[in-house]
């Protein structure tokens, strides 16, 4: 899932005239890292309410900020010696049993997670980028 900013372009266009490029990518660099731990916390509160022993609130990491086709975008996913990946993609969009489909009680909450922190993690960047001007 990508996030949209709208009415952002000011502030983005006054860092471009003070900084030079280098300068600007590591603004926008930290204030995307910045958003994605806003995310990552939403994603951790998520999943609070149905956690066993918290291991996939433990192995939540946040990425490092990658660029391609112009386009700088960061990864939140799991990572960790109990390998919650594969049971965080079966808890969110379920799975099927002797042919029913089974939604376990974390059905849909990264989704919900995100679309419920899309305003904080605007903030988020938004807050950080203007702390250079």
């Amino acid at each position: 899932m990508s996030v949209e900013f709208k009415g952002f372009e000011d502030v983005y266009k006054k860092l471009q005239k003070q900084l030079s490029e280098q300068a600007l990518s590591r603004v926008s660099n930290k204030a995307l890292m910045a958003g994605a731990n806003v995310v990552s916390k939403a994603v951790s509160d998520e999943f609070e309410a149905f956690k066993d022993q918290g291991w996939s609130q433990e192995e939540i990491v946040v990425g490092k900020v990658t660029s391609k086709n112009g386009f700088k975008s960061i990864l939140v996913g799991w990572n960790g010696p109990h390998e919650r990946y594969r049971l965080v993609h079966l808890n969110e969009f379920g799975y099927n049993r002797n042919g029913k489909k089974v939604k376990p009680r974390g059905y849909g909450s990264i989704q919900r997670a995100i679309s419920n922190s899309e305003g904080a993690f605007l903030h988020a960047v938004t807050k950080e980028m203007k702390k250079q001007l």
